[in-house]
This record gives structure tokens, C-alpha cells and sequence, in this order.
């Protein structure tokens, strides 16, 4: 048995009511996707502090977030994310900057 304790936490107070969908591990530390439509790259050595990156808005209406391994070794460097709006699109973490969006009928790479 083991016993766990919170050492850290993060909680988004803009906008109110805010909450996680999802979190996962990427190589630049967590990505976590909310119901305020927003993909954040956080620090889990820093949870208290602000994200490093929030992209606002990745979607109409975010739902799914997966991360991406873009070589064949090391951590995730890609996340992809998905919504309502019926686009998948795949974000650097890091930078914040979308590195290609797929839709029905058209995609792309940027």
C-alpha cells in the first residue's frame, strides 16, 4: 500500500466554473485540455504558477486530446486535439503554433 500526497495543484480561476477534460504527459511537461475551450502546456514542477503556454480557443468545442510521438524515440513533442466543430488539429505544445489541422474532405499541413 502506498500512501500519496498532494504537493502541488493547479486550478484555472479565469473563467469561473472552469474545468479538465483531460491531461496528458508530453516531452515540455503536461498538456490538458477545458471546458473553456483552451489547450495548456503546464509544469508539473510548477503547478502554482501560470501555464507555460495556453492556446485559447483550439476549438468551437474541445473534446478529445492525445499526444503525439513524432520521432522514434523520447516523449511526445505533438499534441492533437479534437471537437465538435469536426476538425483534428495538431499543436507544438511549446510554441503554441498549429502544425496542421485535418477536416472531412481537406487537410492540411502548415
Amino acid at each position: 500500500m502506498y500512501t500519496l500526497n498532494a504537493v502541488d495543484s493547479f486550478q484555472i480561476s479565469d473563467p469561473k466554473d472552469t474545468y479538465i477534460y483531460d491531461i496528458v504527459p508530453v516531452a515540455a511537461g503536461l498538456a490538458a485540455i477545458s471546458s473553456d475551450n483552451c489547450l495548456r502546456l503546464l509544469d508539473p514542477l510548477a503547478l502554482d504558477k501560470t501555464p507555460v503556454n495556453t492556446i485559447r480557443k483550439a476549438h468551437a468545442d474541445i473534446t478529445c486530446l492525445k499526444a503525439v510521438n513524432t520521432t522514434t524515440e523520447g516523449d511526445a513533442s505533438i499534441v492533437c486535439t479534437a471537437g465538435r466543430d469536426g476538425r483534428v488539429c495538431m499543436y507544438d505544445p511549446r510554441s503554441g503554433s498549429k502544425v496542421g489541422e485535418v477536416r472531412a474532405g481537406k487537410f492540411g499541413i502548415l
